[in-house]
């Protein structure tokens, strides 16, 4: 799936230096992505590198009007889209492996979680 950049776009250069396939061009007043040569930053970065970067959250947006158009999406069929691209993102994020820090943080962050979700228990109470 490749990706657009809105009108809500601030530093496009940003983008421009970070795309591993030379996706984002200037084209006069205006920064606009190659949608033949997006791929998602596939084999470079676990996510696209001009939404990771964007300081706005919404300046580069995946382009859904090309997702329908895509063999492994043909439905038009708005939640099979969806699903499909929920799918597809999901197996490129499980795909690379995590860092041993990233993965101790999530320890850490479960454990505390676990606990406050944990019912209380009752101490030296009889009925």
């Amino acid at each position: 799936m490749a990706y657009v950049i809105t009108s809500q776009c601030i530093e496009c250069h940003r983008c421009e230096s970070l795309c591993p396939t030379r996706a984002i061009t200037r084209n006069e007043h205006h920064y606009q992505i190659n949608s033949e040569r997006c791929n998602d930053c596939l084999g470079h970065y676990a996510v696209p590198q001009c939404w990771a970067v964007c300081p706005t959250n919404g300046g580069c947006l995946p382009d859904l009007a090309n997702v329908s158009r895509s063999p492994a999406a043909s439905s038009n069929d708005y939640w099979d889209t969806w699903f499909h691209t929920y799918h597809h993102l999901v197996s490129r994020l499980s795909a690379k492996p995590q860092s041993d820090y990233w993965q101790r943080w999530f320890d850490t962050y479960s454990q505390a979680l676990s606990k406050q979700l944990r019912p209380p228990t009752s101490v030296g109470v009889n009925a």
